[in-house]
């Protein structure tokens, strides 16, 4: 197993991980970090720290910014090598193989686990490509201003795998998480078709999926006491056999949010329409979501 990024890990010296690692802190500051700065704080002398800089601005891992100050600042490919470089030194992945999904949330590529095992890296990209779901978060993700995308991506990496540790201990359908660095999860690699690919299921099957999807959804609103908040055909994997995994878990909100109670009966509403459309069952949606949130001991027959 060796993908493109585990080509690239591979090509950097000390001083190029160390160089990434130092523009990395200072972007706190700096949108683009000085090069006087850099020098001081790598403490590389200025010829080599050139060479360095060079030859990660030809891979495309910093920019430059020339003017009366020149500076530098990392691109997301230069983040994620840090993070999936920072795994491997912990020892917790030893390779990182080929991009296996591109989704509004992020990249996610196939990496090798020390001892072998395949799982699954989850690269965040939400701060790009998805302000409004940011608006949505409290805490200090809600006070992140909007330029700050690598500062977002880092945070709704450590939400997301806090939440998927919780949420896996009390047996929802969702991937085992391994380990976190910045904005990179790793997770249990589950094999499972995206459902909105799924042309035919029986309606034993449908029902199956949509009962463990439910199951999940209560899981994570009478245990946990969180609403996952943007639940469709797109975050829900069919494994087969009527079994399945649910995934994008960092825009959740805690339910004694002001817009919890719309978001949950809108996940609820949207899976079990998606369901009647598709796959011919249906259950009723007020049985369903009263399911979700306890007031009922066991989920809706089909009708």
């Amino acid at each position: 197993m060796a993908g493109r990024l585990q080509e690239l890990i591979e090509k950097l010296s000390r001083d190029d991980i160390k160089v990434l690692r130092t523009i990395e802190k200072l972007m706190s500051r700096h949108e683009y970090v000085p090069l006087e700065l850099i020098e001081r704080r790598s403490k590389i002398p200025g010829g080599r720290l050139w060479r360095v800089l060079w030859r990660l601005s030809d891979l495309k891992l910093v920019r430059r910014q020339t003017g009366p100050v020149t500076g530098y600042t990392l691109t997301y490919l230069g983040l994620d090598v840090i993070a999936l470089s920072s795994l491997i030194g912990r020892g917790v992945i030893s390779r990182v193989g080929e991009r296996i999904g591109v989704g509004k949330e992020g990249d996610v590529y196939l990496v090798e686990l020390v001892g072998g095992e395949v799982a699954a890296a989850k690269l965040h990209r939400e701060g790009r490509t998805s302000f409004s779901k940011i608006r949505r978060l409290r805490g200090p993700a809600a006070m992140v201003d909007r330029k700050q995308w690598f500062r977002i991506a880092k945070l709704l990496g450590e939400r997301e795998f806090r939440i998927l540790v919780r949420l896996h201990e009390r047996g929802a359908w969702v991937p085992e998480p391994i380990a976190w660095d910045r904005h990179c999860v790793v997770q249990e690699y589950r094999e499972g078709v995206e459902l909105y690919r799924v042309r035919e299921l029986s309606l034993d099957e449908a029902y199956s999926l949509l009962e463990g999807v439910l199951r999940t959804l209560r899981i994570a609103y009478v245990d946990v006491g969180i609403v996952h908040g943007d639940l469709s055909e797109y975050n829900v994997l069919y494994e087969g056999e009527g079994k399945g995994v649910v995934i994008d878990w960092p825009q959740y909100v805690y339910k004694e949010e002001e817009n919890a109670g719309e978001l949950l009966e809108r996940d609820v509403a949207y899976i079990v329409g998606f369901m009647r459309r598709r796959y011919g069952l249906y259950v009723d949606p007020k049985e369903a979501l009263d399911y979700v949130k306890g007031a009922i001991p066991v989920p809706p027959r089909p009708q």
